[in-house]
């Protein structure tokens, strides 16, 4: 075998390892972020001896909560604990000892359940609530590098000098790459306000707590999502500013960064002749709040002299400062026969620029991921294109009381789900992530109560909070209905209890890609139902902070269906083989285990590849996903002739 050719098996051997989760030949080496750091800072002034509605003191509810946190934190993690007006009792009079008095009670570290424990069992309420000064102090607590969170727990405002607000801004104005998320612990009036500016300023949200129940509910869920937050991972990579120098891609998943307005930059993409690429770029913004969170990133491909190939314009406009994915993504066919010399399906080299003019003024991470999907050989035997008015409504039913889960903060640990009934918890501006593993001619749905049966969710006059459930395709495609029933976006006011929100895919057929004509179900939609593998489903919040108990913790009820029998398989030309060399000459993706609630709701996650070998060819292509949502999404895709874009 030719040497370009063992290299070019290699890289595709890579991909699939990414896509599958298998290790094939080549071999993968991780790029994982570095993990992040978590202080735990909760308030244990005076007034927290008052009663808490559950029955406890507000101390005692703040420890129950904390102890439950401690025993579900993963393993591996780094945390810590600081308290702040546990030991000085002043007499309700802030003196320089009182606005002092904070302790780091158990330094940041390799997660250690039993010293978290037995520090917050140790604790009263005595003092005041030297916020300001705590906050400067936690800064060494995390120490000097990476990112570090802090979720901070107060059921009151600041009682000492200076004002913490206008402290986080000056921190986070210096260039620490700091995260606050705040908690407020029945608390209203000038203290929320003041916990929402922390919040705002240290680039984090703030949340309500009622009681004990939703302090533990959103501890639990804020100190997670700090640990496991929205990362990208792959082979590091750097587009530059000039076509003729960039960096060549081949199969696999990579990691850049793209400052704001500055000018497009290149990358090279590398395909075999006859294969369709299959490219989406992925980045998680924060919330800009000055404005609508407007963000955007475009991404074009062309021939080397300049033939547009295709383009894709993701436009996040969020006004309810929603922090959801930002996903581009282009497919660009092979040759559909030999006939066929259109420089764009022919072109083994195809050039991509990339360009982020609007968005938060600060460079983000982005995420790129190339699959090379193989020529198909007697494509005419296989099932037919669907028709869009052939998508019918597919609601997933209910079946028992669900196991609680907890979803992923991205793609990269979304959790996998099979068919069943499960619950999660869901906070404002978060947004959760599942997948669905789909064969072909197969195809899935989630179903989202909102809040979970049985439970209430009481709204003031002016509470406001929205959802919505997004899907996308194993290479991260668009597949949300951007209308249509049943209704896959809705909010919850005071006139209305619950929602029951749905998003589904259309079977998925390799045909579909040909896809034409008018229905329920949008045809270019659906010509990107064309791969199987994972499919992601996000369910994401609103940020809503001023309305009353908008800010509170939300449980929702989870369901998932697959309907259809494994069928129409495509035979891909061209073996990839699994014992063939173990090295590459290009980067190899970085692959990371995806997490599987355990339980008898669904069966075991094995990773392993679908079946579906036929002829030599490997038609199992497992993707990554990402998620926008549709009544917030503006998307331009442009399609010259001659150009494949689905």
């Amino acid at each position: 075998m030719p040497h370009h050719r063992t290299s070019r098996l290699a890289a595709l051997a890579a991909t699939l390892a990414l896509v599958t989760g298998v290790a094939l030949a080549a071999p993968s080496h991780a790029d994982d972020p570095v993990p992040g750091r978590l202080l735990l800072m909760l308030d244990a002034s005076g007034s927290m001896k008052k009663p808490d509605p559950s029955g406890l003191t507000k101390i005692e509810a703040a420890k129950k909560a904390l102890t439950a946190v401690v025993g579900a934190l993963p393993e591996g993690s780094q945390v810590g604990l600081r308290v702040y007006g546990a030991t000085v009792d002043s007499n309700g009079k802030p003196t320089k000892a009182a606005c002092a008095d904070t302790q780091n009670v158990v330094p940041v570290g390799a997660l250690d359940r039993p010293a978290l424990t037995k520090a917050v069992s140790r604790f009263t309420a005595v003092g005041e609530t030297p916020i300001a000064y705590s906050l400067q102090q936690a800064l060494a607590d995390l120490g000097p590098t990476g990112k570090r969170n802090i979720v901070l727990v107060s059921d009151g405002e600041e009682s000492c000098v200076p004002d913490p607000c206008p402290t986080v801004k000056k921190l986070v104005a210096d260039g620490v790459d700091l995260q606050i998320d705040t908690v407020g612990f029945a608390v209203s009036g000038k203290a929320r306000a003041q916990l929402q500016c922390i919040a705002d300023a240290g680039r984090g949200t703030y949340y309500d707590a009622k009681d004990a129940d939703a302090l533990s509910a959103s501890l639990g869920k804020l100190s997670q999502r700090a640990l496991r937050p929205f990362t990208v991972s792959g082979t590091p990579v750097v587009a530059t500013e000039t076509a003729e120098t960039a960096p060549v891609l081949r199969p696999g998943q990579y990691t850049d960064s793209f400052a704001l307005g500055t000018a497009p930059r290149y990358y090279e993409v590398q395909r075999a002749a006859g294969s369709t690429m299959r490219l989406s770029l992925t980045a998680r913004p924060p919330a800009n709040p000055d404005d609508y969170s407007t963000e955007r990133l475009d991404v074009t491909v062309t021939t080397a002299d300049g033939r547009r190939c295709g383009n894709d314009n993701a436009l996040r406009f969020d006004p309810g400062r929603r922090t959801e994915a930002v996903v581009s993504q282009i497919r660009v066919d092979g040759p559909k026969d030999d006939s066929d010399t259109d420089p764009c399906h022919t072109a083994t080299s195809l050039r991509v620029s990339v360009d982020r003019p609007k968005g938060v003024d600060q460079a983000v991470p982005v995420e790129v991921v190339y699959i090379e999907e193989p020529a198909v050989t007697g494509a005419d035997a296989l099932p037919p294109t669907l028709e869009p008015t052939g998508v019918e409504p597919f609601i997933a039913p209910a079946s028992g009381a669900g196991e609680t889960v907890v979803g992923g903060g991205g793609f990269s640990d979304a959790l996998t789900l099979t068919p069943g009934t499960y619950r999660d918890t869901i906070l404002p501006a978060e947004q959760i992530f599942y997948r669905v593993r789909l064969d072909w001619g197969q195809r899935a749905a989630l179903t989202v109560d909102a809040p979970e049966p049985g439970e209430k969710l009481t709204l003031g006059s002016t509470s406001y909070t929205g959802f919505a459930v997004d899907v996308y395709a194993p290479d991260r495609a668009v597949l949300t209905r951007t209308s249509g029933e049943p209704r896959n976006a809705g909010s919850l006011g005071p006139a209305g209890t619950s929602l029951q929100l749905t998003e589904y895919t259309p079977e998925v057929r390799w045909a579909n890609r040909r896809a034409f004509g008018n229905g329920a179900y949008s045809f270019v939609q659906l010509r990107k139902a064309s791969l199987a593998g994972y499919h992601y489903f996000a369910v994401g919040r609103t940020y809503e902070p001023d309305g009353e108990d908008s800010a509170a913790p939300v449980d929702i009820r989870l369901r998932v269906s697959v309907e259809g029998t494994p069928t129409g398989a495509p035979q891909y030309a061209g073996a990839v083989s699994t014992s063939g060399p173990s090295a590459s000459p290009s980067p190899t993706p970085s692959t990371s285990a995806t997490p599987v609630a355990s339980g008898p709701a669904r069966e075991e996650d094995d990773g392993s590849p679908w079946p579906l070998v036929a002829g030599g060819g490997l038609v199992a292509l497992l993707g990554a996903g990402g998620v926008l949502y549709a009544l917030r999404r503006g998307r331009a895709t442009a399609q010259p002739p001659g150009g494949s874009q689905a």
